[in-house]
């Protein structure tokens, strides 16, 4: 696909974001502090960095950071491997643990992660996203959903083609007609 940038759609602006964010931290508060006044926030990069720092910012709970960088994405299509780059840096053993990631497309990559964060027997592990791609059966878990998205290439707001757009203030499309 050629893609060409003044063709893209502002999809949720950055007005939309903030108050998406804000309802999507609520929501995890809400579902943590009559557990636990402590979690371990696993940031799903590069995609993810936006939406989690502007989430993590806005969620009552003293948060422990932690990054891993994990993809099968190579321009716009999974590769179908995964590639681990970086790697949770402590131990999750008995941790309430929140994965957050930027969008649940094919779910190869979030699978992987998810399975190998059980590994290690966190205490509770729930899944945050920013957008729930529904145009495949990625048969993961989501605990909590910024939107449901169709079944759009989006950039900005931390998404990428080919690492560029990322650094968008809104989330748009590629408008091809």
């Amino acid at each position: 696909m050629e893609f060409d940038p003044s063709k893209i759609k502002v999809l949720y602006s950055q007005k939309k974001l903030d108050e998406m964010v804000g309802r999507v931290a609520k929501q995890i508060e809400d579902y943590y502090k009559p557990m636990t006044n402590e979690i371990t926030a696993i940031c799903v990069l590069k995609g993810s960095i936006h939406f989690y720092s502007d989430l993590l910012k806005k969620i009552n709970l003293n948060v422990r950071y932690n990054f891993v960088h994990v993809s099968s994405y190579s321009g716009e299509a999974s590769t179908g491997k995964i590639k681990v780059k970086t790697w949770v840096d402590e131990s999750l053993f008995d941790q309430y643990v929140l994965v957050v990631e930027d969008i649940v497309d094919t779910g190869t990559t979030l699978r992987y992660i998810m399975n190998y964060i059980k590994k290690q027997k966190p205490k509770d592990l729930k899944l945050a996203t920013m957008f729930d791609k529904k145009a495949f059966d990625h048969k993961v878990e989501v605990n909590f959903a910024g939107a449901e998205l169709e079944n759009h290439f989006v950039v900005g707001y931390g998404l990428d083609y080919d690492q560029l757009y990322r650094n968008l203030p809104y989330v748009g499309y590629l408008d091809n007609e």
